[in-house]
C-alpha cells in the first residue's frame, strides 16, 4: 500500500467501496479516534478519484464532518461489518447513454437495470432501502467564461428550431440541455463559453433486487449466486422496435412468443 499511497482510485475501486462503514483507527483531518461514517461520494482528481468519507460531529449528530480518502488515508479506517443495507455506485458509460438524461429517460420508461461485478456479494441489497447512485463522465457542468445566464441568452439569440425546442424541453439534469444542442453549433458554442464537462453523480434509484439469470442449459440457480444473495429468473427474448414520441425516437420492447 506505501508504494501507490500517493495515488487515487480508479472506479472501479470506488464502486466496491461506496456506502462501506468505517470506525477511524488513527487520527486524519477533521476525523478523531472512534469516530464512525461512511464513504458517501467520490471527488475526481488529476489523476483519479479521492472518496469522500463523512462523519457526525461529537456533540451535535445533526452535523457532519467530511474529509477527502486517498489510499493512505484508508489506513486509517477499519471497515465495521453491520448487517444494514449497502449502496451502490455504478457509473454509466458514454456508449450506451450520451447524456445523463439520456438514462433518466430510459428509467422513465423501463426502470434501472444494470450488471453487477461477478464477485459482487448482494445480501446486503435492501429493496427500498439500499440507493443505486449514478455517475456519469459528464454529470457536472463547468463555464470557464461568462454566466449561465449569458450563455442561456445567446442562444435564445439564434433563430433556429433545433435551438429553439431544446431550449424549451423540460430537462431532469439541466446540464444534458448543452449536450443535446446540435453541431457544429454545439462545439461553437463550448469554445466561446469554455463549456467542460467532468465526472459527477447525477441522482440515485432504489435497489430492488440484484439477480442471477439462468443459462439455458440451467434449471436452478448455481448455489454459489444463491449464497451471496442473488435471485435466479428465467430471461425471455425480446424484440425492439423504434417508435416516435412527441417527434423523439424512443424504443420500445415486445416480447417474443
Amino acid at each position: 500500500m506505501s508504494k501507490n499511497s500517493t495515488k487515487f482510485f480508479s472506479i472501479r475501486q470506488a464502486d466496491k467501496l461506496m456506502g462501506r462503514r468505517y470506525q477511524v483507527v488513527r487520527r486524519f483531518g477533521p476525523m478523531l479516534l472512534q469516530d464512525e461514517g461512511r464513504i458517501v461520494n467520490l471527488k475526481q482528481m488529476p489523476d483519479g478519484y479521492a472518496l469522500i468519507f463523512a462523519a457526525r460531529q461529537r456533540g451535535d449528530a445533526s452535523q457532519y464532518k467530511t474529509a477527502l480518502l486517498s489510499p493512505r488515508e484508508m489506513l486509517c479506517l477499519h471497515e465495521i461489518e453491520m448487517n444494514e443495507p449497502v449502496d451502490l455506485l455504478i457509473a454509466c458509460g458514454e456508449k450506451f447513454w450520451r447524456t445523463p438524461e439520456d438514462l433518466i429517460r430510459e428509467i422513465n420508461v423501463m426502470g434501472f437495470s444494470h450488471r453487477l461485478p461477478s464477485n459482487f456479494d448482494a445480501r446486503r441489497v435492501r429493496k427500498g432501502a439500499s440507493r443505486v447512485f449514478l455517475g456519469h463522465q459528464k454529470a457536472v457542468m463547468r463555464i470557464g467564461k461568462g454566466t449561465l445566464e449569458e450563455l442561456l441568452a445567446y442562444l435564445q439569440s439564434i433563430d433556429d428550431p433545433l435551438v429553439t425546442r431544446v431550449l424549451q424541453q423540460t430537462y431532469t439534469h439541466p446540464p444534458s440541455r448543452f449536450l443535446e444542442l446540435p453541431s457544429p453549433l454545439r462545439e461553437r458554442v463550448f469554445r466561446k463559453f469554455q463549456i467542460t464537462f467532468e465526472y459527477g453523480i447525477f441522482g440515485y434509484v432504489y435497489a430492488s433486487a440484484a439477480t442471477y439469470y439462468l443459462k439455458a442449459n440451467e434449471k436452478e440457480t448455481p448455489a454459489h449466486a444463491t449464497q451471496r444473495g442473488y435471485v435466479g429468473v428465467r430471461a425471455k427474448r425480446i424484440k425492439e422496435k423504434l417508435v416516435m414520441d412527441n417527434g423523439q425516437v424512443m424504443q420500445q420492447s415486445e416480447e417474443q412468443a
